[in-house]
């Protein structure tokens, strides 16, 4: 699994550099009880052979999705699947755009259970309240949440905003006593450029939702 500080390294780059993060994202997509949702997670981050992967040479890069990839999951028997891993390509050749599956890079065949993946699956299902051109920082009325170890869905919540919100905020400084969060704001901080402590704070509520939130 990529080190979630090095991880957080590299998109500190990417959003000094290039504010890259400072766009919405294209989310990837779950389904569950057949119906289909955004994901404001991304599970296939914690793929071990996400660590080598570099996206194919025809693949398309946008700011709106800086990760490469849109991944497609479902909730089937209490588990999480891998469904399907898309890239958006462009041929150089015939001046057309298109879209091809990579799954194969990371599993051998779909539906395959996402195994690697320990954390917490962050699913807006209400109206969007309010658009924040962030990552995935926009909010909602109602939120469901999936605790997840090793594939496996541990709990599932239901939540408005405000619970959520409660929720998350408990989570959140529960995990700010941790050395974990201590090392992630030093190393941040150091690396933060013109963002403010507050900004850099905001910036790790975010990116480690999926890990505090599970625990």
């Amino acid at each position: 699994m990529r080190p979630l500080i090095q991880t957080l390294a590299l998109l500190l780059g990417l959003v000094l550099g290039q504010a890259v993060h400072a766009t919405a994202q294209i989310p990837d997509s779950i389904r569950i009880d057949g119906k289909d949702y955004a994901l404001n997670t991304n599970p296939l981050s914690q793929n071990p052979k996400l660590v080598d992967w570099n996206p194919p040479t025809d693949a398309t890069r946008s700011t709106a999705n800086w990760r490469g990839y849109v991944a497609s999951w479902e909730i089937r028997d209490g588990g999480l699947l891998l469904t399907d891993v898309k890239i958006s390509t462009y041929d150089e050749v015939s001046k057309q755009y298109g879209v091809r599956s990579v799954s194969a890079d990371f599993v051998p065949a779909v539906p395959a259970p996402a195994e690697w993946y320990t954390g917490a699956l962050i699913i807006p299902d209400g109206e969007m309240e309010e658009y924040v051109h962030m990552g995935y920082a926009s909010t909602y009325s109602h939120y469901r949440i999936y605790r997840i170890r090793a594939g496996r869905v541990l709990e599932a919540l239901s939540l408005s905003r405000a619970e959520f919100e409660a929720y998350r905020a408990r989570k959140f400084a529960e995990f700010q006593k941790t050395e974990e969060y201590r090392k992630a704001l030093e190393e941040s901080l150091a690396r933060r450029g013109g963002m403010s402590r507050k900004e850099t704070v905001e910036f790790l509520r975010q990116f480690y939702s999926e890990q505090y939130l599970a625990r």
